[in-house]
């Protein structure tokens, strides 16, 4: 071998170990720059990861709201809006033990007759009233505050009650005594009333306003 070709052999193996050396640096760099990559790969796809769950969770979460918005209005279809005087007949019956001294008891008895069951619920407004015109004789009851007074749901065809304590006109003096033709009712919080009838009952009321003949109970289940 001359010294001519020796130089370049060995000029050709100092290249060649050059080369390599650079090659192992870029490799060695790559892969510290694939690190924050893979890194940042595992970030977005525990960013989608979340956004899946998230997506997943918001219609269960909307499915929810409307099931329980859903249980809710089918709950409020279900329930009953308050009976009106529309849909209500009204007459009266002696009530069972028949009152105390100096009274007598009575039920004022609500039927709904509409399709759908209504509530009533607290005291009614009642009244005598008679002259064959509908005309008020006397003072209207006072509220017994003492009775139960609970949402009373009335099914349509159904019935509910409220007691009347009518204290025997003959315990006032000189109240101007009539006989009622029934009387005028108010059901809990309507500003409709209802004529009932007395039918075969004699009632005699006091014309006085000063005197507090009636009062009433709160409504309750059944006649």
């Amino acid at each position: 071998m001359t010294t001519t070709t020796w130089k370049s052999a060995a000029f050709a193996g100092a290249a060649g170990i050059i080369a390599l050396v650079a090659l192992a640096g870029c490799a060695s760099g790559g892969a510290v720059q694939a690190e924050p990559t893979t890194g940042s790969t595992h970030s977005a796809a525990g960013a989608a990861s979340a956004t899946e769950a998230s997506s997943a969770s918001s219609p269960a979460t909307a499915s929810s709201a409307s099931d329980a918005d859903g249980t809710s209005s089918e709950a409020g279809s279900l329930r009953s809006g308050a009976c009106t005087a529309t849909h209500l007949h009204g007459s009266v019956t002696t009530a069972a033990g028949g009152g105390s001294a100096g009274h007598q008891a009575y039920e004022i008895v609500f039927r709904n007759t509409g399709s759908s069951p209504c509530t009533l619920q607290g005291w009614p407004g009642v009244s005598f009233v008679g002259k064959g015109n509908g005309t008020q004789l006397g003072a209207p009851a006072t509220f017994d505050r003492s009775s139960a007074h609970g949402t009373v749901t009335i099914a349509a065809g159904s019935t509910a009650h409220a007691t009347l304590l009518v204290a025997q006109a003959r315990n006032y003096e000189d109240c101007g005594i009539t006989t009622a033709d029934g009387f005028r009712v108010y059901p809990p919080g309507s500003k409709q009333s209802l004529f009932v009838d007395a039918g075969q009952l004699e009632l005699s009321a006091c014309t006085a306003s000063g005197v507090e003949q009636l009062q009433v109970q709160a409504v309750q289940p059944g006649a």
